[in-house]
Protein backbone atom coordinates (compact mmCIF):
# COMPACT_ATOMS: atom_id res chain seq x y z
CA UNK A 1 0.00 0.00 0.00
CA UNK A 2 3.02 2.20 -0.31
CA UNK A 3 2.85 2.74 -4.07
CA UNK A 4 6.35 1.08 -4.56
CA UNK A 5 5.95 -2.16 -6.36
CA UNK A 6 8.11 -3.69 -9.41
CA UNK A 7 7.16 -4.69 -12.67
CA UNK A 8 8.37 -7.91 -15.16
CA UNK A 9 7.51 -8.50 -18.80
CA UNK A 10 6.25 -12.34 -19.16
CA UNK A 11 4.89 -14.79 -20.90
CA UNK A 12 4.17 -18.43 -20.74
CA UNK A 13 6.30 -20.86 -22.11
CA UNK A 14 3.46 -23.05 -23.76
CA UNK A 15 2.26 -21.69 -27.38
CA UNK A 16 3.97 -18.42 -29.33
CA UNK A 17 5.00 -16.32 -26.94
CA UNK A 18 4.86 -13.07 -27.75
CA UNK A 19 8.11 -10.65 -28.42
CA UNK A 20 9.43 -9.01 -25.20
CA UNK A 21 8.80 -5.31 -26.28
CA UNK A 22 5.22 -6.94 -26.31
CA UNK A 23 4.85 -8.87 -23.22
CA UNK A 24 2.75 -7.26 -20.77
CA UNK A 25 4.27 -6.17 -17.36
CA UNK A 26 3.22 -8.19 -14.33
CA UNK A 27 3.31 -7.01 -10.84
CA UNK A 28 6.36 -9.04 -8.94
CA UNK A 29 7.86 -9.52 -5.58
CA UNK A 30 10.70 -10.93 -4.52
CA UNK A 31 9.82 -12.77 -0.93
CA UNK A 32 11.92 -14.69 1.70
CA UNK A 33 9.95 -18.13 3.15
CA UNK A 34 7.87 -17.75 5.42
CA UNK A 35 6.12 -14.43 4.11
CA UNK A 36 2.60 -16.06 2.72
CA UNK A 37 1.97 -17.00 6.48
CA UNK A 38 2.83 -14.18 8.06
CA UNK A 39 0.73 -12.18 6.60
CA UNK A 40 -2.00 -14.65 6.65
CA UNK A 41 -1.93 -15.55 2.88
CA UNK A 42 -3.71 -18.81 2.16
CA UNK A 43 -1.23 -21.22 0.13
CA UNK A 44 -4.36 -22.52 -2.67
CA UNK A 45 -1.66 -25.52 -4.05
CA UNK A 46 1.50 -26.38 -4.38
CA UNK A 47 4.18 -25.34 -2.00
CA UNK A 48 6.09 -22.33 -0.40
CA UNK A 49 9.73 -21.12 -1.09
CA UNK A 50 12.29 -22.90 1.31
CA UNK A 51 15.86 -22.52 2.13
CA UNK A 52 16.72 -24.54 -1.23
CA UNK A 53 15.60 -22.11 -3.33
CA UNK A 54 18.72 -20.39 -3.55
CA UNK A 55 20.16 -17.91 -6.71
CA UNK A 56 22.14 -21.25 -8.35
CA UNK A 57 18.30 -23.18 -7.78
CA UNK A 58 16.47 -23.55 -11.03
CA UNK A 59 14.25 -20.46 -11.05
CA UNK A 60 10.80 -20.97 -9.35
CA UNK A 61 7.74 -19.09 -8.96
CA UNK A 62 4.51 -19.09 -6.83
CA UNK A 63 0.93 -17.34 -8.76
CA UNK A 64 -2.12 -15.49 -7.37
CA UNK A 65 -5.00 -16.98 -7.77
CA UNK A 66 -6.08 -14.02 -10.03
CA UNK A 67 -3.25 -14.94 -12.25
CA UNK A 68 -3.85 -18.74 -12.77
CA UNK A 69 -7.38 -18.03 -13.95
CA UNK A 70 -5.81 -15.58 -16.54
CA UNK A 71 -2.75 -17.47 -17.69
CA UNK A 72 -4.07 -21.08 -17.26
CA UNK A 73 -8.09 -20.96 -17.04
CA UNK A 74 -9.27 -24.57 -16.36
CA UNK A 75 -5.93 -25.41 -16.15
CA UNK A 76 -3.69 -27.31 -13.57
CA UNK A 77 -0.88 -24.36 -13.24
CA UNK A 78 1.86 -26.87 -11.27
CA UNK A 79 4.75 -27.25 -12.95
CA UNK A 80 4.44 -24.88 -16.08
CA UNK A 81 6.81 -22.76 -17.00
CA UNK A 82 6.96 -18.53 -17.47
CA UNK A 83 9.39 -16.14 -19.31
CA UNK A 84 10.31 -13.41 -16.43
CA UNK A 85 12.44 -10.59 -18.06
CA UNK A 86 14.65 -9.59 -20.62
CA UNK A 87 17.78 -11.82 -20.15
CA UNK A 88 19.15 -13.92 -23.15
CA UNK A 89 16.85 -11.94 -25.30
CA UNK A 90 13.38 -14.12 -24.35
CA UNK A 91 14.03 -13.88 -20.23
CA UNK A 92 14.83 -16.52 -17.78
CA UNK A 93 12.27 -19.50 -17.13
CA UNK A 94 10.51 -20.04 -14.09
CA UNK A 95 8.37 -22.93 -12.88
CA UNK A 96 5.35 -22.29 -11.24
CA UNK A 97 5.74 -24.20 -8.45
CA UNK A 98 2.70 -22.69 -5.97
CA UNK A 99 -0.34 -21.03 -5.97
CA UNK A 100 -1.91 -18.13 -3.66
CA UNK A 101 -4.70 -16.07 -2.78
CA UNK A 102 -5.39 -12.66 -3.91
CA UNK A 103 -4.41 -9.37 -2.00
CA UNK A 104 -5.42 -5.98 -2.22
CA UNK A 105 -1.51 -4.03 -1.88
CA UNK A 106 -1.94 -1.55 -4.16
CA UNK A 107 -5.69 -0.47 -3.61
CA UNK A 108 -8.24 -1.47 -1.60
CA UNK A 109 -10.38 -1.04 -3.82
CA UNK A 110 -9.83 -4.21 -5.81
CA UNK A 111 -7.57 -7.27 -5.86
CA UNK A 112 -4.56 -7.32 -8.22
CA UNK A 113 -4.66 -8.70 -11.33
CA UNK A 114 -1.10 -10.35 -12.06
CA UNK A 115 0.94 -10.86 -9.79
CA UNK A 116 4.01 -13.45 -9.03
CA UNK A 117 5.81 -14.12 -6.72
CA UNK A 118 9.93 -14.76 -6.49
CA UNK A 119 11.92 -16.65 -4.21
CA UNK A 120 14.31 -13.09 -2.70
CA UNK A 121 17.99 -15.26 -3.49
CA UNK A 122 17.06 -15.81 -6.89
CA UNK A 123 15.55 -11.48 -7.62
CA UNK A 124 17.19 -9.11 -5.05
CA UNK A 125 17.26 -5.38 -4.65
CA UNK A 126 19.22 -3.24 -2.91
CA UNK A 127 16.53 -1.67 -0.95
CA UNK A 128 13.92 -4.10 0.87
CA UNK A 129 11.33 -4.40 3.82
CA UNK A 130 11.25 -6.01 6.67
CA UNK A 131 8.03 -7.35 8.06
CA UNK A 132 7.63 -8.27 11.63
CA UNK A 133 3.87 -9.64 13.24
CA UNK A 134 4.27 -9.16 17.35
CA UNK A 135 1.62 -8.06 19.55
CA UNK A 136 4.03 -5.53 21.17
CA UNK A 137 4.19 -1.89 20.26
CA UNK A 138 5.85 -0.68 17.49
CA UNK A 139 8.71 0.92 19.12
CA UNK A 140 9.41 -1.65 21.34
CA UNK A 141 9.38 -4.09 18.14
CA UNK A 142 11.54 -1.31 16.36
CA UNK A 143 14.47 -1.57 18.80
CA UNK A 144 14.73 -5.49 18.56
CA UNK A 145 14.67 -5.54 14.53
CA UNK A 146 17.21 -2.79 15.08
CA UNK A 147 19.42 -4.96 17.18
CA UNK A 148 18.93 -8.57 14.93
CA UNK A 149 20.22 -6.00 11.93
CA UNK A 150 23.27 -5.10 13.60
CA UNK A 151 24.55 -8.57 14.42
CA UNK A 152 24.35 -8.42 10.72
CA UNK A 153 25.39 -4.78 9.16
CA UNK A 154 25.60 -1.63 12.26
CA UNK A 155 25.32 0.28 9.06
CA UNK A 156 22.18 -0.67 7.75
CA UNK A 157 19.79 1.86 7.97
CA UNK A 158 16.05 1.55 8.61
CA UNK A 159 13.89 3.64 6.49
CA UNK A 160 10.88 4.99 7.55
CA UNK A 161 9.63 2.07 10.16
CA UNK A 162 5.58 2.10 10.48
CA UNK A 163 3.27 -0.08 10.73
CA UNK A 164 0.92 -1.56 8.15
CA UNK A 165 -2.38 -0.11 9.74
CA UNK A 166 -1.02 3.33 9.47
CA UNK A 167 0.15 2.36 5.91
CA UNK A 168 -3.33 1.07 5.07
CA UNK A 169 -4.39 4.55 6.26
CA UNK A 170 -2.45 6.99 4.44
CA UNK A 171 -3.35 5.08 1.23
CA UNK A 172 -6.86 6.07 1.88
CA UNK A 173 -5.87 9.84 2.50
CA UNK A 174 -7.41 10.87 -0.73
CA UNK A 175 -10.57 9.09 -0.30
CA UNK A 176 -11.25 10.33 2.53
CA UNK A 177 -10.83 13.95 1.83
CA UNK A 178 -12.78 13.48 -0.76
CA UNK A 179 -15.53 12.06 0.71
CA UNK A 180 -15.38 14.41 3.89
CA UNK A 181 -15.52 17.11 1.09
CA UNK A 182 -18.32 15.26 -0.40
CA UNK A 183 -20.43 14.70 2.92
CA UNK A 184 -19.98 18.07 4.11
CA UNK A 185 -21.58 19.85 0.66
CA UNK A 186 -24.05 16.81 0.75
CA UNK A 187 -25.17 18.09 4.47
CA UNK A 188 -25.33 21.27 3.87
CA UNK A 189 -27.55 20.28 0.45
CA UNK A 190 -29.35 18.80 2.54
CA UNK A 191 -30.52 21.55 5.23
CA UNK A 192 -30.50 23.79 1.88
CA UNK A 193 -33.36 21.65 0.57
CA UNK A 194 -35.35 21.18 3.82
CA UNK A 195 -35.67 24.95 4.55
CA UNK A 196 -36.26 25.93 0.64
CA UNK A 197 -39.03 23.15 0.79
CA UNK A 198 -40.61 23.96 3.92
CA UNK A 199 -40.46 27.90 2.16
CA UNK A 200 -42.06 27.60 -0.56
CA UNK A 201 -44.57 25.53 0.09
CA UNK A 202 -45.40 27.26 3.68
CA UNK A 203 -45.41 30.30 1.79
CA UNK A 204 -48.16 28.74 -1.40
CA UNK A 205 -50.52 28.02 1.84
CA UNK A 206 -49.90 31.26 3.37
CA UNK A 207 -51.28 32.73 -0.02
CA UNK A 208 -54.68 30.52 0.03
CA UNK A 209 -55.40 31.92 3.61
CA UNK A 210 -58.41 33.49 2.50
CA UNK A 211 -59.35 30.33 0.04
CA UNK A 212 -59.30 28.02 3.43
CA UNK A 213 -61.09 30.82 5.42
CA UNK A 214 -64.12 30.73 2.10
CA UNK A 215 -63.97 27.33 2.21
CA UNK A 216 -64.89 27.00 6.07
CA UNK A 217 -67.44 29.82 5.90
CA UNK A 218 -69.26 27.12 3.29
CA UNK A 219 -69.10 24.45 5.49
CA UNK A 220 -65.73 22.20 5.40
CA UNK A 221 -64.04 20.48 7.81
CA UNK A 222 -60.60 21.01 9.47
CA UNK A 223 -59.67 17.88 8.30
CA UNK A 224 -61.00 18.30 4.60
CA UNK A 225 -58.93 21.59 4.51
CA UNK A 226 -55.49 19.99 5.98
CA UNK A 227 -56.18 16.90 3.55
CA UNK A 228 -56.55 18.88 0.33
CA UNK A 229 -53.52 21.55 1.42
CA UNK A 230 -51.58 18.18 2.21
CA UNK A 231 -52.48 16.59 -0.76
CA UNK A 232 -51.91 19.79 -3.20
CA UNK A 233 -48.66 20.18 -1.26
CA UNK A 234 -47.48 16.94 -1.40
CA UNK A 235 -47.37 16.06 -4.68
CA UNK A 236 -44.85 17.83 -6.41
CA UNK A 237 -43.01 16.81 -3.55
CA UNK A 238 -43.43 13.18 -3.66
CA UNK A 239 -42.39 13.56 -7.93
CA UNK A 240 -39.41 15.52 -6.92
CA UNK A 241 -38.10 12.44 -4.79
CA UNK A 242 -38.98 9.97 -7.65
CA UNK A 243 -36.76 11.95 -9.57
CA UNK A 244 -33.84 12.69 -6.93
CA UNK A 245 -34.18 8.39 -6.12
CA UNK A 246 -33.94 7.97 -9.84
CA UNK A 247 -31.23 10.03 -10.33
CA UNK A 248 -29.19 9.08 -7.40
CA UNK A 249 -28.85 5.61 -8.40
CA UNK A 250 -27.98 6.65 -11.85
CA UNK A 251 -25.32 8.52 -10.68
CA UNK A 252 -24.34 5.98 -7.84
CA UNK A 253 -21.24 4.44 -10.36
CA UNK A 254 -19.77 7.90 -10.24
CA UNK A 255 -18.68 7.65 -6.73
CA UNK A 256 -18.70 3.94 -6.37
CA UNK A 257 -14.12 4.56 -6.88
CA UNK A 258 -14.12 6.64 -4.19
CA UNK A 259 -15.54 4.02 -1.61
CA UNK A 260 -14.48 0.83 -0.42
CA UNK A 261 -16.00 -1.63 1.43
CA UNK A 262 -19.10 0.96 1.41
CA UNK A 263 -22.08 0.84 -1.14
CA UNK A 264 -23.00 4.03 -3.04
CA UNK A 265 -26.47 2.70 -3.00
CA UNK A 266 -26.87 2.30 0.68
CA UNK A 267 -30.73 1.79 1.28
CA UNK A 268 -30.39 3.16 4.74
CA UNK A 269 -29.21 6.64 4.02
CA UNK A 270 -30.90 7.08 0.85
CA UNK A 271 -34.42 6.06 2.76
CA UNK A 272 -33.19 8.18 6.04
CA UNK A 273 -32.25 11.42 3.25
CA UNK A 274 -36.11 11.22 1.52
CA UNK A 275 -37.94 10.44 4.69
CA UNK A 276 -36.21 13.83 6.04
CA UNK A 277 -37.39 15.82 2.93
CA UNK A 278 -40.58 14.30 2.93
CA UNK A 279 -41.20 15.06 6.83
CA UNK A 280 -40.05 18.71 6.23
CA UNK A 281 -42.20 19.16 3.25
CA UNK A 282 -45.43 17.66 5.30
CA UNK A 283 -44.78 20.01 8.45
CA UNK A 284 -44.68 22.77 5.43
CA UNK A 285 -47.78 21.95 4.66
CA UNK A 286 -49.56 21.08 8.14
CA UNK A 287 -48.22 24.23 10.12
CA UNK A 288 -49.29 26.70 7.82
CA UNK A 289 -52.83 25.20 7.13
CA UNK A 290 -53.71 24.47 10.49
CA UNK A 291 -53.11 28.48 11.20
CA UNK A 292 -55.14 29.20 7.96
CA UNK A 293 -58.25 27.15 9.28
CA UNK A 294 -58.31 29.06 12.86
CA UNK A 295 -59.02 32.46 10.64
CA UNK A 296 -62.55 33.37 11.25
CA UNK A 297 -64.69 33.29 8.23
CA UNK A 298 -66.17 36.12 8.49
CA UNK A 299 -62.78 38.04 8.45
CA UNK A 300 -61.98 35.96 5.47
CA UNK A 301 -65.41 36.79 3.63
CA UNK A 302 -64.86 40.51 4.11
CA UNK A 303 -61.17 40.38 2.60
CA UNK A 304 -63.07 38.59 -0.59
Amino acid sequence: MSGNYSQTPYAPVDGNPLPVVQRPLGLTRSVSPGYFRLLNIPLLAGRDFTEHDKSDSPLVVILSNSTVKKLFPNENPLGRQIFFGVDNGTGLVAEVIGVVGDVRSRQLAKTNDVEFYRPWPQRSFSFFNVLVRTLMKPDAAQAIVRGALDKIDKQMPILQPNTLDAIVTQSLGQQRLTMGLLGAFAGVALLLAIVGIYGAVAYTVEQRTSEIGVRMALGAQVTDVLQLVVKQGMNPVLLGLVIGLAATLGAGHLIAAQLYQISPYNPVLIAVTAAALAIAALLACLIPARRATRVDPIVALRAE
